[in-house]
Parts: C-alpha cells; structure tokens; sequence
C-alpha cells in the first residue's frame, strides 16, 4: 500500500515537472521576441575603474559638456584629477 502511495507521488510530480517545460516550450515558441532576460534597470559602464553600476545610483558629472557616469564620487573625483594632468 505504501508503494503504491510513493509511485503516485512520483508521478504526480514528474507529471507537473513535464507539463512546466512543455509549457515554458511552447510560450517560448509563440514568442520569439522574448529573450529570456529579466526586466530590470539600465547598467552604465564607470570609465574610471570599469565597473557597471545601476544608472539609477551612479554618481553623475558633466565631462566635457556629456554626463558621465560613475560608481562612486572616488572614481568621480579621480577621473576628473587624472584629465586635468
């Protein structure tokens, strides 16, 4: 009886485990614009020590005349330092 109760707990599960892939396939198939990316925020490149930051937390400075995009007023103040020599 025990057995029995454990088969069917397995195949319930692989029965759910199958019925998501082929249902991730085929919403994959219906949309191929859809890249498998996440939505999320857009990343600035830091020219001092290359690094990403999250546009929304960088620290900004006109260089130039164009913002310019840092990960923290170090990297701000270094760069600014390194282009005045």
């Amino acid at each position: 009886m025990i057995r029995a109760i454990l088969l069917f707990i397995l195949f319930a599960v692989l029965y759910q485990a199958v019925k998501t892939v082929f249902r991730a396939a085929v919403r994959a198939a219906q949309d191929p614009s859809d890249t498998g990316r996440l939505p999320g925020e857009e990343m600035v490149l830091d020219p001092q020590c290359r690094t990403y930051v999250v546009k929304g937390r960088a620290v900004i400075r006109r260089i130039s005349g164009a913002p310019t995009h840092f990960c923290s007023t170090h990297c701000a103040d270094e760069y600014e330092r390194l282009r005045r020599r």
